[in-house]
């Protein structure tokens, strides 16, 4: 119960929020020692989340309190050791669509109220003619905006499902951004005039939440929130500008954002990062040829099926590893794989993973949000 699973913690003297602070400073230093992936994977009856430590190949379970079923789960990017999950085809269910912020460590958790969008698209009146028009699920972020506050973010476009009085912008997007401390969701009055590519996870680090766009005048633009001013920008220029955002990925590599850019003909992936200094300045780091892969040819035997939305679209980066490998993931595949840019080769992390997201994590003892 949750009662239960709080009361198991072990409680700070002193200061609460002075203790927290010391103890992620601690954690931001002992990050590289130790990296795991957290992963979201299908039980006999429930869900189950899994850290897998990328150095020693160690697997730790952790089983979710009342996650019963087996479909899948959204898992946002970890913050101080708290993700954010969520089943992501809740919207036509007559179940509530829980949202809840988790620390499998310490398997201490708070459920959020329904966002206005959940509660809209599940009261919206559907025909098999209208289904078809429905767009993929948007997906939350769940950001830092200092080290020890918080931001759940739903930014998403506007359109005939989700038309609401309380919204006061009736521009191309919608965003609703959920105060952890007054417990309620908000609307943002000033949004992007740009509508948002659908189907992707939105990435986050230093205090900025990026989104790509749909492609306008042939290009594919980057959107910027910034989560102290809570206003919104884009991006000058990014290397993938006139490919479909299909083709794009965006991830945080190093704290920096990436963006990842597959060429369907060739299947070479090629990624940027960009630079702190400067938002015009991206640095190509990697440049993945997959098919030239020494381990191409027994891709029959590892766990990295080459579906065709797997051909169509990027892996998602998902971690640099201490010997420069690089951790790819893709949400039509059975488990990531590692990159070694050095022999030009890739081999399987852990397979049969049955999971749609994967996640840097580092383990926390914060349950105070």
């Amino acid at each position: 119960s949750r009662s239960r699973s709080s009361t198991a913690i072990r409680r700070p003297r002193g200061n609460p929020l002075e203790a927290s602070e010391k103890h992620l400073k601690f954690v931001e230093q002992s990050k590289n020692d130790h990296p795991k992936i957290l992963f979201a994977s299908i039980g006999n009856q429930y869900m189950e989340l899994k850290t897998l430590c990328l150095e020693y190949a160690s697997l730790r379970v952790f089983n979710l309190l009342y996650i019963p079923g087996r479909e899948l789960i959204e898992i946002s990017g970890s913050c101080n050791g708290l993700v954010c999950i969520y089943r992501d085809r809740e919207i036509f269910s007559k179940r509530e669509a829980s949202i809840y912020v988790v620390n499998p460590t310490t398997r201490w958790f708070r459920q959020l109220p329904q966002a206005r969008y959940r509660i809209l698209m599940r009261k919206a009146k559907y025909t098999r003619e209208t289904l078809r028009d429905i767009n993929p699920v948007p997906r939350l972020a769940f950001a830092k905006v200092t080290l020890c506050d918080y931001k759940l973010v739903w930014l998403y476009n506007s359109d005939k499902y989700n038309s609401d009085a309380m919204s006061l912008n009736d521009g191309f997007t919608k965003c609703e951004v959920f105060d952890f401390r007054a417990n309620a969701w908000r609307y943002l009055t000033c949004t992007p005039r740009y509508r948002i590519f659908n189907d992707q996870t939105p990435a986050s680090a230093n205090g900025l939440v990026y989104w790509l766009t749909e492609r306008y005048n042939g290009e594919t633009k980057v959107i910027v929130f910034d989560l102290q001013t809570e206003t919104f920008r884009l991006l000058p220029k990014n290397p993938a500008a006139s490919s479909h955002p299909d083709h794009i990925d965006l991830c945080i590599l190093d704290n920096r954002l990436c963006m990842s850019k597959r060429k369907r003909t060739t299947m070479i992936q090629k990624i940027w990062s960009l630079q702190l200094s400067s938002e015009e300045t991206w640095i190509k780091i990697y440049t993945i040829d997959l098919r030239s892969c020494s381990s191409w040819s027994q891709s029959g035997l590892i766990a990295f099926t080459w579906t065709r939305m797997d051909v169509i679209r990027p892996c998602t980066p998902v971690a640099i590893l201490k010997n420069k490998e690089i951790l790819l993931n893709h949400r039509y595949g059975d488990g990531p794989v590692k990159y070694d840019p050095q022999t030009k080769s890739y081999s399987s992390i852990y397979n049969h993973l049955s999971c749609s997201r994967v996640v840097p994590y580092f383990q926390t003892l914060i349950s105070h949000i």
